[in-house]
């Protein structure tokens, strides 16, 4: 006969084994997890962090900031992703992509401790009203050598709520499957047990009896037996199942981390600038799409090659043979050389930084090539400019300033030579005045603050108005100018000033850049609802290669005859500038030593205003 209160106690017993065996699980679970997501956003938050300050600082300004957003959309809107600030060197924020107020809700010392490290920087706090931990990952964005901003970015720690239904739904399925095992396994017992309390009631011998016969104690150690080997089967199904729950966690991560490696590659692939890395052999262990399309060789075939076979550089052998040296250089350093074998005549600048591990050893190496051609043309265009404006403003404050100090002196005593000297001034002041007044007009066009004073232009006193200011300098050199002008001129809408700006830098260049005795055509005819203007000399002509480029601002042809004249190279930028901005276009056709021929077209006003 059963005993009741045994089985009450035994009831007892099993709900509190099983509500703890419950709690200890999830608690295990919740931890996990928690640590598991807690890593996986320091992994992430780093490598972002990392590949954001690869970027230069003007990549997250104007058009190159839509570029940055695009390529990086689907991890800086992420749900997990709180907040990314860009700030500038003096500190300031450039780009900020977070809640309204949450910027300024961060702690001062964490914000400090950001701005101010030169290296990799991860930190943990808590904000008001938030219910996560928050994580900061900042790094510095290098530049030739020196810091020039900061990335800082925020995200929120892992929340684990056992609360949710899927977690109710585990809780309840580990509290079931407890509670029956335990019960299982009590009343299996019981009934593998029963046997012998028949056979000690049939023999009339109590189960502690010290006189209990020899074979009922082998039947008690048979017994015993069963319930080691039970638990030793219970011990060996336990490990089975943590082993097999542990490896499932290992696949999770492992299957995380390629999808991550994945997801990064495919970011680092999509910037417009060389990556390779190395280990502490040179040998390249990653390489992504820009650079395996320079060196015109698939990613693959390029992995675990020593670096110096594929880039047989000496200038970059020894740029990293010193840098490994001098442990104590800055974090980022570059140098500039070509790659003639793959892109002959382009310039490429290198950078180097060391990645480490979590003890701080170096274990790779992080090799960046930026194509920097057009930067350096862009400079040397530009110091050309300021040399040529340099040029433009000491010839005639020379002559300004030598024709003054006569004049002051009384050294020229005639007068009609006095006249000439005061004219020259005149001159060379008005030419001043025109340099300067097209150096605003072209910082205006660029600033898109130049502003069109337009009404109704008749072309008959445009054309007038530019023949005009460029004949002296034709008498001069005793150029001819053929006009073929119509009997009905056309009426243009656009502002006046700025088309005789346009069409008189085009004559008075055919007039510069012709030699004595030449000829210049100008013609105005209309054609297909356009005002076609067609200015074409027998001057020194422009090289095939330079025709693509005459209209860049502070462009000059390396020609000698044209060196040999003054100018700045701002006329024929600002002339197209003029011409876009009314909806016009310019065409041009050359050939070296045999002329050159400019096409203006312009929208014709539906009427004529006659001749008044």
């Amino acid at each position: 006969m059963i005993n009741p209160m045994r089985i009450r106690w035994v009831g007892i017993a099993l709900v509190v084994f099983s509500i703890l065996g419950t709690a200890a699980v999830m608690q295990f679970i919740v931890r996990n997890e928690e640590r598991y997501e807690t890593q996986e956003i320091i992994s992430k938050g780093n490598y972002l962090a990392s590949l954001i300050a690869l970027h230069p600082l003007e990549d997250f300004n104007g058009k190159k900031r839509e570029i940055f957003l695009r390529t990086f959309s689907e991890y800086l809107f992420s749900e997990r992703l709180l907040y990314c600030l860009i700030h500038d060197k003096e500190e300031q924020p450039l780009m900020v992509l977070a809640p309204q107020g949450l910027p300024a809700a961060i702690p001062k010392d964490v914000q400090l401790r950001s701005l101010h490290s030169m290296g990799l920087t991860t930190q943990s706090y808590n904000l008001n009203g938030l219910k996560y931990v928050v994580y900061e990952f900042a790094k510095p964005i290098i530049d030739s050598g020196g810091k020039t901003g900061t990335v800082r970015l925020g995200f929120k720690g892992p929340v684990i709520s056992i609360a949710s239904p899927d977690r109710i739904s585990l809780l309840a399925m580990i509290a079931f499957f407890i509670f029956a095992t335990g019960t299982f396994v009590y009343y299996g017992m019981a009934l593998a047990l029963k046997p012998l309390k028949k056979l000690y009631q049939g023999l009339g011998i109590q189960p502690d009896s010290c006189n209990a016969g020899a074979e009922i104690q082998k039947t008690a150690g048979f017994v015993s037996l069963i319930k080691d080997m039970e638990q030793s089967f219970f011990q060996i199904k336990e490990t089975l199942k943590k082993t097999e729950s542990e490896n499932a966690v290992i696949a999770g991560q492992l299957g995380a981390a390629t999808f991550e490696r994945n997801q990064i590659s495919k970011i680092i692939d999509s910037v417009d600038f060389g990556i390779v890395i190395t280990d502490i052999q040179d040998n390249i262990r990653f390489i992504n799409a820009y650079m395996a399309n320079l060196l015109k060789t698939d990613k693959e075939d390029l992995i675990n090659r020593a670096l110096f076979d594929v880039l047989p550089d000496e200038h970059l052998r020894n740029f990293i043979a010193h840098r490994d040296s001098i442990k104590t250089a800055p974090a980022e350093s570059h140098i500039e050389t070509e790659f003639p074998l793959y892109s002959p005549g382009e310039m490429f600048r290198i950078s180097l930084s060391y990645l480490k591990d979590n003890a701080g050893s170096v274990v790779s190496k992080m090799i960046s090539v930026r194509d920097v051609t057009q930067q350096k043309v862009t400079e040397k265009t530009q110091h050309d400019f300021i040399a040529n404006v340099a040029h433009e403003f000491l010839t005639p404050l020379t002559t300004i300033n030598s024709y003054t100090e006569m004049l002051i002196d009384d050294e020229v005593g005639d007068r009609e030579l006095q006249k000439e000297f005061y004219n020259t001034i005149s001159e060379e002041v008005s030419r001043l005045s025109t340099f300067i007044q097209n150096l605003l007009n072209m910082s205006k066009i660029e600033m898109g603050g130049l502003t069109l004073d337009s009404g109704l232009v008749k072309s008959d006193w445009l054309v007038s108005d530019c023949l005009m200011a460029v004949e002296k300098a034709a008498l001069e050199k005793k150029i001819t100018i053929h006009k073929d002008l119509p009997d009905n001129y056309p009426t243009l809408i656009g502002d006046k000033e700025l088309l005789k700006t346009a069409l008189i830098n085009l004559l008075g260049n055919s007039v510069k850049y012709t030699p004595p005795n030449g000829r210049i055509q100008f013609s105005l005819s209309e054609s297909d609802g356009e005002v076609v203007f067609n200015i074409s000399d027998t001057g020194y002509g422009i090289s095939g290669e330079e025709l693509p480029h005459i209209f860049e601002k502070f462009f000059r042809s390396k020609s000698p005859q044209i060196l040999e004249q003054k100018g700045s190279g701002l006329g024929l930028a600002m002339t197209s500038e003029i011409i876009q901005l009314h909806n016009g276009k310019i065409e041009v056709q050359s050939e070296l030593n045999k002329g050159t021929h400019f096409t203006v077209r312009l929208p014709r006003e539906e009427f004529y205003l006659g001749t008044q």
